[in-house]
């Protein structure tokens, strides 16, 4: 398992609108957020002026010394024939259960080895916005093994760990390259949760991202059918992953 940087950011932000929005000025504390979506291999989802489909890519590198990053290549792949120099596009994702969001301009179009990547102008200003309804909690510390079976008949398994959770939905690290489909259902999904035993689910598929470098896929989805009992297992552990991340004390280790 890939390890999470540590959180970085400075504690200080300076309000636009209501207690949960946020707007990030400081550039020390845009660049500290940047680099933690990098590092937590975040996938951000990309809009383009006049698409009705939506996009998605993520952080390759942060270069605040000369003020630029360098963006993955769109997936699905036909985004990159959108793309011009000089365009602005906005990205959202979410860290950490929270809402990022940016505008940048686009300085480059390159390809290496059939791949294209993009440099663009490192955002003056990020939008870090609460979202308490469904608040994620990255699973940092706690190993919580991910399988399950895709498709019927002769099914394909599906192995890795869980990246972050919510009441309502989950981020999932899969070990190999899968090419999964916004919409898919995976009908036959098992969670091992610590302190809690197995749940099982079906999740409905709403990105999936595969890092062909690093041999690995990135999967977010929505639960689709999940008993009550499972979803009580969930706000428990998440109620105990929110209280070690807040404090650094496992609940269940006093």
């Amino acid at each position: 398992m890939f390890a999470i940087m540590k959180n970085i950011l400075p504690r200080r932000r300076q309000t636009i609108a209501g207690d949960d929005e946020f707007r990030v000025i400081a550039k020390e504390q845009v660049v500290a957020l940047l680099l933690r979506a990098s590092a937590t291999h975040l996938l951000f989802r990309v809009e383009l002026p006049g698409q009705a489909h939506s996009f998605s890519t993520a952080l390759l590198g942060i270069y605040d010394e000369h003020d630029f990053l360098i963006l993955d290549e769109l997936s699905p792949e036909f985004g990159d024939r959108l793309l011009r120099v000089g365009q602005r596009i906005t990205l959202t994702g979410r860290l950490e259960g929270v809402v990022l969001s940016f505008s940048t301009q686009l300085l480059e179009i390159r390809k290496k080895n059939g791949a294209a990547f993009y440099k663009a102008r490192l955002p003056a200003t990020l939008h870090y916005q609460q979202q308490r309804s469904a608040n994620r909690v990255t699973s940092s510390g706690a190993d919580i093994d991910f399988h399950a079976l895709r498709g019927r008949g002769s099914s394909q398994l599906l192995k890795g760990y869980v990246s972050d959770l919510s009441r309502e939905g989950v981020g999932i690290i899969l070990t190999d390259e899968v090419e999964l489909y916004p919409g898919e259902i995976i009908s036959s999904c098992l969670l091992r949760l610590p302190g809690e035993g197995e749940i099982s689910f079906s999740l409905e598929v709403c990105f999936c991202k595969t890092d062909r470098q690093q041999q690995f896929t990135r999967l977010g989805g929505r639960f689709e059918v999940i008993d009550p009992s499972s979803l009580q297992k969930i706000l428990r552990v998440l109620k105990r992953m929110q209280h070690e991340q807040a404090t650094g004390v496992n609940p269940t280790a006093i």
